[in-house]
């Protein structure tokens, strides 16, 4: 795996991005035959709602040491959540296509919107508002992405949702906030470069063949 590749591998992802598509690309390479999963177990999960909610460090702590000793208990929210993780695919990939959602889909990720928020709510760090989950319940940690997906398939940039054109079947979700909206890749970083480099050799490779013919 190259330098370029591995960095794409990042779970955590993109802090400039909305939240909900943090969590959509923690599968990457969507488009390919096998993608690659990047949250494989409840306390990976855990790991990236640490990394992605600022202030909830502390607040997750004893989720983790509870899930330890009561394993099926991660392992239920981690299944709750790769499930909310892919409808919410489906409806911004719906969104991209200009298509209706899938029904399923969306009745899913409804049955996640509707559900009252017993333990969560806003706190205050300094002067951010931020998360508070001192009081959640498992389900309630999903509500922070539940918002964000909402949100942003309703909002001003809904129209700007893409996903990635590059050819290796990235399938990486963005917001594409440039003034022309004409941006291709998830990462000029990453698969940008790629293909400006692919274009490139093709460029030289064809004037090679030019000049010996």
């Amino acid at each position: 795996m190259s330098s370029k590749e591995y960095r794409h591998s990042s779970a955590v992802g993109d802090p400039k991005e909305e939240l909900a598509i943090r969590f959509v690309n923690t599968a990457a390479w969507r488009l390919r035959s096998a993608r690659e999963e990047r949250l494989p177990d409840a306390p990976a999960f855990l790991h990236w709602l640490t990394a992605n909610l600022p202030g909830s460090e502390q607040q997750l702590a004893p989720i983790n040491v509870r899930w330890r000793a009561h394993q099926l208990d991660g392992a239920k929210l981690y299944e709750a959540a790769i499930a909310l993780r892919e409808a919410i695919y489906e409806l911004l990939v719906a969104r991209i296509a200009d298509a209706a959602p899938p029904i399923a889909a969306l009745e899913h990720f409804n049955a996640h919107l509707v559900r009252p928020r017993s333990g969560i709510r806003l706190g205050a760090m300094a002067s951010e508002l931020v998360w508070d989950l001192g009081e959640a319940s498992d389900l309630d940690l999903l509500k922070p992405i539940v918002m964000s997906a909402a949100s942003l398939v309703t909002g001003p940039k809904a129209h700007r949702i893409r996903q990635c054109q590059d050819d290796r079947g990235c399938g990486w979700l963005f917001v594409d906030e440039s003034r022309a909206m004409n941006r291709r890749w998830c990462s000029m970083g990453d698969c940008g470069n790629r293909a400006k480099a692919k274009r490139h050799y093709q460029r030289s490779r064809g004037q090679s063949d030019s000049s010996s013919g």
